[in-house]
């Protein structure tokens, strides 16, 4: 590791590594300056390339901090609710059907007033309640609704499984005796399912894989501290990283130092 002089004398203190793979320049740079999460992207799209992509072990143990710096600074991570909180987005951590595997932006949507709300940071499945849709994590047991046919046809139909399973063991039982977890893109699916299950909690097949990195794709390394992400106050939306460099989801709005990257 060397210090940027360049960084040093035309823009706050910084620290540069340097990491040549497969032929791809990459330098990470620690950033001395606390700034909202915003406001971090964009100093780094404005000096660098973009705050820090984390994409395996190798690259985690590269982000370096002053050896008298012990607290948090962001990366590039970002679970943007504008994707996902009560609208059907087309950024890959908004909402998708299983069937398809592809985001709905163009389809229904019937959350309860209060939902999705991603409670405890885990929340990325979706059941009815109530005749509405309500988020939860993919982990608990509920009955589920599998459909048979093809999406949006006339021969399209629903059965209620009262087996009760996780999200996943749903969907694998739904394609192996029917299609698939329901998929609901009308509103008349959306009455027929809603007029079977009026009083019942059921998996249906909406979930979304959450976290994107700045550049908009998906992050499939994470290094999450324990208990994190808890989406504390339903606000915790962005990423920190601890000195140990475990991540830590916070308010987007709390001012931090920062890690940009830089690639050739």
């Amino acid at each position: 590791m060397h210090v940027d002089f360049f960084a040093l004398f035309f823009l706050p203190y910084a620290f540069r590594e340097v990491f040549t793979f497969h032929e791809v320049y990459m330098e990470y740079y620690f950033i001395d300056l606390k700034l909202r999460w915003s406001d971090a992207q964009q100093y780094c799209r404005e000096h660098y390339t973009d705050l820090a992509t984390v994409s395996n072990v190798e690259d985690l143990g590269r982000l370096t901090t002053p050896s008298a710096y012990t607290g948090h600074a962001w990366i590039g991570l970002i679970d943007d609710p504008a994707s996902w909180k009560q609208v059907m987005g087309n950024d890959s951590n908004s909402w998708r059907w299983s069937a398809t595997g592809t985001t709905s932006p163009g389809g229904i949507q019937k959350w309860h007033s209060d939902e999705p709300n991603n409670n405890n940071g885990n929340n990325y499945c979706v059941y009815i309640k109530g005749g509405l849709w309500a988020d939860a994590w993919c982990g608990h047991l509920k009955p589920f609704a599998c459909f048979t046919g093809t999406p949006h046809q006339s021969s399209q139909r629903f059965t209620l499984v009262t087996a009760q399973m996780s999200w996943e063991d749903a969907r694998i039982h739904c394609r192996q005796h029917h299609t698939d977890l329901a998929m609901i893109e009308a509103e008349a699916e959306f009455n027929t399912v809603a007029s079977l299950y009026p009083s019942t909690h059921v998996w249906v097949g909406l979930y979304r894989e959450p976290w994107r990195w700045s550049d908009g794709s998906q992050a499939k390394f994470t290094n999450w501290a324990n208990g994190q992400p808890d989406n504390y106050q339903f606000n915790q939306h962005c990423v920190k990283v601890d000195n140990s460099r475990g991540w830590h989801d916070e308010n987007c709005q709390a001012s931090l130092p920062f890690h940009c990257e830089k690639g050739g």
